[in-house]
C-alpha cells in the first residue's frame, strides 16, 4: 500500500514539474518574440559611445551586431579635431575635397543579406555620420532595405549628405543623435518609437 501511495505522489509531482516547465518555455518564447525582427547593427565607435548605443540596439531586439574597423585604426591622437594637423582634421580636409576612402577590414557581414532593416551608427565628425563607414555603405546593395542611422556627439547635430548619394536604393529613415553620455532608457525609448517588432 506504501509503494502505490509513494508511486502516485511521485507521478503527481512530475505532472506538476513538467506543467511548471513547459510554462517557464512559453513566457520566454513570448518575450523573445515580442522584440523579434529581421535587423542587424553595425557601427563604428571612436571613443565608445556609439558602441555603448550599438549594444543596446542589440541587446533589446537580440539582433546580431558588427563593429566597422579601419585597417589603419584611429589613435586618441589622431582624433584630436582641435588639432589642424590631427589626422582627422586632415582627412576631413580630403574629404570635403572628395579624395578620401578610409578601407575598412571588412564590410561583407553574414546576416546581412537576410536584414531587412540595418541600425547604422558612427559618432558625429564635421556635422555629418563619420566617414569611417561610407566604404560599408558603398559596397553593400541596400535594395529592399531600411537603413536607421544614429549616432554620437557632444553636441553636434548632423545630416547624412555624406551617406544618401552612396545608397540610393536604400529606405533612409529619420536619424537620431544622442548625447555623449545617454542614458539607456532614453535609447530604449527611441527604439519603441519604432514600432518594428
Amino acid at each position: 500500500m506504501l509503494k502505490k501511495f509513494i508511486s502516485l505522489l511521485t507521478a503527481i509531482l512530475m505532472t506538476f514539474s513538467l506543467c511548471a516547465c513547459s510554462t517557464d518555455e512559453s513566457v520566454e518564447e513570448t518575450s523573445t518574440h515580442s522584440n523579434e525582427i529581421n535587423a542587424i547593427v553595425v557601427y563604428y565607435s571612436a571613443t565608445g559611445n556609439t558602441e555603448k548605443v550599438a549594444q543596446t540596439i542589440s541587446d533589446h531586439f537580440d539582433i546580431p551586431i558588427y563593429e566597422l574597423e579601419p585597417v589603419d585604426p584611429y589613435s586618441e591622437e589622431d582624433l584630436n579635431y582641435s588639432d589642424e594637423q590631427s589626422r582627422v582634421s586632415i582627412e576631413h580636409e580630403e574629404h570635403i575635397n572628395g579624395d578620401l576612402e578610409v578601407e575598412l577590414t571588412t564590410t561583407d557581414f553574414d546576416e546581412f543579406s537576410d536584414a531587412d532593416h540595418i541600425f547604422l551608427g558612427a559618432p558625429v565628425w564635421w556635422q555629418e555620420l563619420s566617414w569611417v563607414v561610407e566604404d560599408f555603405v558603398k559596397e553593400n546593395d541596400f535594395s529592399d532595405k531600411t537603413i536607421i542611422p544614429f549616432a554620437t556627439s557632444a553636441s553636434s547635430d548632423f545630416n547624412l549628405d555624406n551617406l544618401t548619394p552612396l545608397a540610393t536604393n536604400a529606405d533612409w529613415d529619420e536619424a537620431r543623435r544622442f548625447s555623449s553620455n545617454v542614458d539607456e532608457d532614453e535609447i530604449i525609448e527611441w527604439l519603441n518609437e519604432l514600432n518594428l517588432s
